[in-house]
């Protein structure tokens, strides 16, 4: 097998562990996810799993960029110039209510305690920020960029808090007003 070749198969296994750890936080949350439990789910021996991360600690923090590059890769693929601002944020709302954004959320959760996971969340977040500045700044109007980076923000915030109060009472309607009123509060000019 040519060193090409098994770079492919290298790169399709890290994905298929990243894959299956994605499934098991979905499936278990964060206190759940265990090295038996991602191997299976990713349907890898145990050597092709150690041999791609050590630890367990190792596979969160890669399944943070993982989580994250598909995330802003999803909300890439799906907005488009004619959309109007209420539909740009619809569709990143419905991102947001898939159990991969949860999972992400698992891991911010855990950060609060894991130093190390914590830190590898930093430039996650702050890609995120600005994929999704450079995909709604078309929409912005009339915000001027403090303005803007305001709305991103508690846009940001908005959607992790209607993510996990999903967790408890899933009431898609009600998010959506919930959407609207930020919407129409930013659409307004006086503060």
């Amino acid at each position: 097998m040519s060193s090409e070749a098994r770079q492919e198969r290298a790169i399709r296994t890290r994905e298929q562990i990243l894959n299956g750890a994605v499934d098991v936080l979905v499936e278990h949350g964060y206190a759940g996810m265990t090295m038996q439990r991602v191997q299976a789910a990713a349907g890898v021996s145990r050597g092709a799993l150690t041999h791609h991360f050590a630890s367990m600690s190792q596979i969160a923090v890669a399944a943070v960029d993982f989580i994250a590059e598909n995330q802003a890769e999803e909300i890439r693929g799906a907005l488009s110039a004619d959309m109007s601002i209420t539909a740009a944020v619809d569709v990143i709302h419905e991102i947001t209510r898939r159990p991969t954004y949860v999972a992400g959320l698992q891991l911010w959760i855990a950060a609060r305690t894991e130093p190390a996971l914590r830190e590898a969340l930093q430039p996650g977040a702050h890609q995120l920020f600005h994929d999704l500045r450079d995909a709604l700044s078309p929409f912005a109007g009339d915000l001027d960029d403090d303005r803007f980076a305001v709305f991103l923000d508690g846009l940001l915030s908005l959607f992790r808090g209607l993510a996990i109060g999903g967790v408890l009472r899933d009431r898609p309607h009600r998010e959506k007003e919930v959407l609207a009123a930020w919407l129409t509060a930013f659409a307004s000019p006086g503060d």
